[in-house]
Order: structure tokens, then sequence, then C-alpha cells
């Protein structure tokens, strides 16, 4: 086995070791994707996949999907946010939904830049959600309250926090 075999193979075992140790629920998908879950304040469900490569480590999630409405602010926010210094940056994919990707080299992966790097698409994740949701699915989500409301259910909290933000 080669020097880089033996580092993404290490690479390989701590991943599943920290998801495991902070109490995720992981999925292995092949050998080197490991899917998980963080929960978040406003994003309450946050998909994470970890795929180790030949080089690095490839974190992506799904943020939400193809904005309804207001693209163009939609991806301005976002395209703001990518200048804040991070291993982490906002995408779109080919259907237009909404991602986080980053990627940190094997050599440097341990314990505390994996953990680091997870915190920090949790915080992304949960900093933007709402105004996403303010801006680019305003209609469904008042559509929603709009029916809760009729069918004598309780406001979605999703959508309580969507039109008391400022979307400033």
């Amino acid at each position: 086995m080669s020097t880089a075999d033996d580092v993404r193979a290490g690479a390989r075992r701590l991943v599943g070791r920290v998801l495991v140790d902070a109490g995720l629920a992981v999925t292995v998908v092949g050998e080197d994707r490991f899917l998980t879950q963080l929960a978040g304040e406003h994003k309450r469900t946050i998909p994470v996949l970890l795929h180790v490569d030949e080089r690095s480590l490839k974190v992506s999630s799904l943020l939400a999907g193809r904005p309804d409405e207001q693209h163009d602010s939609v991806h301005r926010l976002l395209l703001h946010r990518n200048q804040r210094p991070a291993p982490v940056h906002f995408a779109i994919d080919d259907e237009g939904d909404l991602l986080l990707v980053g990627r940190v080299p094997l050599v440097t992966l341990d314990e505390t830049t994996l953990d680091e790097l997870l915190g920090v698409v949790l915080a992304m994740a949960d900093d933007v959600f709402d105004r996403v949701l303010t801006l680019g699915f305003a209609s469904y989500v008042d559509a929603e309250q709009r029916w809760r409301a009729r069918e004598g259910l309780p406001s979605n909290p999703v959508g309580a926090a969507v039109f008391m933000t400022d979307v400033r």
C-alpha cells in the first residue's frame, strides 16, 4: 500500500470514528462516502455527504431546493456570503438546488479540522435558511400557513420565522 493509500484509508477511519463519536447516525455509501445529518436551530435537518477522494475530503449539503421565486435575490444573498473566508461555500447544482460545498486536503485532516468543517456547514446553513425561505419560497410558505389555519392546525414554526425575518 502506498503512502497516498495509507492517508486515504486513515481519513476514512477518521471520518467514520468522528461521526460515530459525535453521536451522529451514519450511512456508509460505498467505501469512500459517509452520509449523516446535522440538526440546526433554523434548518432543522441538514443532510451532509462526506466523500474521501484521492487527495481531499469533500463535503456537500443540500440547503434548499431550487427557489420558486426571486432567484436573483437568493443567489445574490448566497454570493455575498461566499465572500467570507470559509472552507465551505454556497453553490447550485444542475437543477438549481442550493448547496453548501467544501474541500479539505487529506494531509491536513484531523479530528479538529473535521469537527470545524461540520460546524461551518451547520452555522452557514442555519445562518441563511430563514432568509432563503423568505426570498425564494414565500408564496409556498404563505399558502401552507393559510392551509394550516383553515384546517385548525398550529402554524408551522418555520413559516412563522419566515415572515418575521428581516431580509436586508
